[in-house]
């Protein structure tokens, strides 16, 4: 429920001036937290924004099909009167689909293109060697953090916080 003051807060927080030396000399970023503080129309307003903005970009961050913008249309449409409805250029808007561009057609293909890059640069990382020296790196950086505690520690809790691997055969 709002109070007279949070009326008269809101009113004069709109009234002030604005300008870049109204800007400047009121601090607006200070009085503008405190009036969302202080105003709970204001605040519901913020929140409101807040959760169509996150709508809006967990529907940019999910694959969207082509249709999506008829169906856009097609319920803006809706809401609007009966004779804007059925006008001639509204069935265009109906029917309207986007432009694909060069990069959407040809994804498929470069979606492949690229796996098979990756198989392929696994493969010569296995028929180089590269993984066995990888994981020879891993082994020495293991005993050297053992040896470390073994010295710091002592033996018996560097055995208990990192146990040696038996040596291969």
């Amino acid at each position: 429920m709002k109070t007279k003051t949070d009326i008269s807060y809101c009113r004069k927080s709109q009234q002030t001036p604005t300008g870049w030396f109204g800007v400047f000399r009121l601090r607006l970023a200070d009085r503008v937290n405190d009036h969302i503080a202080h105003c709970p129309q204001c605040r519901r307003r913020l929140a409101g924004q807040n959760r169509v903005e996150i709508a809006l970009m967990l529907m940019k961050s999910q694959p969207q099909s082509g249709h999506l913008l008829a169906k856009a249309n097609a319920k803006t449409l809706g809401v609007l009167k009966h004779s804007l409805r059925e006008a001639p250029k509204s069935e265009t808007l109906r029917q309207s689909r986007p432009d694909t561009t060069r990069f959407e057609k040809l994804r498929p293909g470069l979606e492949r293109v690229a796996n098979t890059a990756a198989c392929l640069f696994v493969i010569l990382m296995i028929k180089t060697g590269l993984t066995n020296s990888l994981a020879d790196y891993h082994d020495q950086g293991e005993t050297a953090i053992h040896n470390y505690y073994a010295r710091n520690l002592g033996q018996s809790m560097a055995d208990e916080l990192m146990p040696p691997k038996p040596p291969l055969t």
